[in-house]
């Protein structure tokens, strides 16, 4: 088994499995960092992987005679490729061109979503600017209250970013409120915004693919579990879940990250878990080195496999 067809085997395996797995560990991890970086790794690898076995197709001279036993020392016999060197050009052209459309969808999609979260600022910030509002302390993104008559709070991204509460927030307990502001503030301080943006440009370039059609609710969830956690953190068990009832079901504009936001339930069953602090750094590192590791990984087993 050439390199190329090793790693293309990874690829294929990771963007259709990877998924799978992920569901299986987000259901037996409590950080949700963790599984996000499993997620985000596994998307960079199928990439990367993929760009990699395009370079081994297309790559000049010898190159072509390059078989993964000889990195292993395994079947020697295999060393010589059994298929034309001109179909490896066919092939490696091909990639080239899957790559460019992917690239091409991936920055007019992201573009657009840019235009569209930028409009949404705008018409936020001007409803800012003629209530004479600011921000909710030193060095903190900007609050804009709407007369609404339901719970509702939602952060936009961008240049500062801001945090959209209705006036009827104002009733809610001290802690609540305080949990929805640090919740807003997580979003806005780690850059969720821009994540769930890429990867739902992601997706809407290779929809056919599971891991990226998968990956925009996965990391939507992900992230308001990352900002449940830092609220947790800095207010309190009781006044997130008191918060999450409250706030369950409000709307929001697309481009926004909502207290209401991803799947209030399951949001509230993983407030019970705990990840034991000695162990965070490493179950993250581990994630991430598998996610990251894995297309190429499955591919290196595929060509043992197949010379055995």
């Amino acid at each position: 088994m050439s390199i190329a067809l090793a790693l293309v085997a990874g690829v294929v395996v990771a963007a259709w499995w990877g998924p799978v797995a992920l569901r299986f560990c987000f259901r037996r991890v409590a950080d949700p960092v963790a599984v996000l970086l499993g997620w985000l790794g596994l998307l960079v690898a199928v990439a990367v992987t993929f760009g990699l076995a395009v370079a081994a197709l297309l790559a000049p001279g010898t190159a072509h005679d390059w078989a993964l036993h000889d990195l292993v020392q395994l079947c020697w016999h295999w060393a010589q490729p059994s298929r034309p060197s001109a179909l490896d050009d066919v092939l490696g052209v091909a990639g080239v061109l899957i790559m460019i459309a992917v690239l091409t969808k991936f920055a007019a999609s992201c573009a657009g979503r840019a235009r569209t979260a930028y409009r949404a600022r705008r018409a936020h910030a001007d409803l800012l600017t003629l209530s004479g509002g600011g921000g909710a302390g030193p060095g903190d993104a900007a609050v804009l209250w709407i007369p609404h008559p339901t719970p509702l709070a939602y952060s936009l991204g961008g240049a500062g970013g801001m945090t959209v509460l209705a006036s009827c927030t104002r009733n809610l307990p001290a802690d609540q409120f305080a949990a929805v502001l640090s919740h807003e503030r997580a979003h806005l301080r780690e850059r969720h915004h821009v994540l769930v943006s890429a990867v739902e440009g992601l997706a809407s370039a290779v929809p056919w693919l599971p891991l990226a059609r998968e990956a925009p609710a996965a990391v939507r969830l992900l992230v308001e579990l990352r900002a449940d956690t830092a609220a947790v953190r800095e207010c309190g068990l009781t006044a997130v879940q008191g918060a999450l009832l409250s706030f369950a079901g409000a709307p929001h504009p697309p481009s926004a990250l909502s207290m209401a936001g991803g799947e209030v339930g399951i949001r509230l069953q993983r407030l019970q878990l705990r990840t034991p602090p000695g162990r965070v750094l490493a179950t993250r590192a581990a994630f991430a080195l598998a996610a990251l590791g894995a297309p190429m990984g499955v591919g290196m087993l595929a060509a043992v496999i197949t010379c055995l």
